[in-house]
């Protein structure tokens, strides 16, 4: 009785560890102190094929469509507008599945 009492504790605090961990490599992105700009985003990303894509965001994109990965809630500074982009989509090429664009928009 009290071991199947903490085999099932055990489950429920893993389970949130597992939840607050993964909220926290999301929110560790978003309030980075340099946020990157559209160029950096282009420059560090191009070639990446998915795993490389996954590795740099730190998690899976918000939503897909087609063969384009978006990632939503983000902070982009766009240094000629003095402006923040909060959404970034990651175009792959369907040739060789590598990123050949990243586009970014406000929210």
């Amino acid at each position: 009785m009290i071991t199947r009492f903490r085999c099932r504790m055990l489950a429920i605090l893993t389970t949130i560890f597992l939840a607050a961990s993964v909220h926290a490599q999301d929110t560790d992105f978003q309030a980075g102190a340099s946020p990157y700009t559209p160029q950096q985003l282009q420059e560090l990303l191009a070639g990446q094929n998915k795993q490389g894509v996954l590795n740099f965001f730190g998690r899976m994109p918000n939503h897909t469509r087609g063969v384009d990965w978006f990632y939503e809630h983000l902070m982009i500074y766009i240094p000629d507008q003095d402006q923040y982009y909060t959404v970034a989509v990651v175009c792959f090429s369907q040739a060789d599945g590598r990123v050949w664009q990243v586009v970014c928009y406000p929210n």
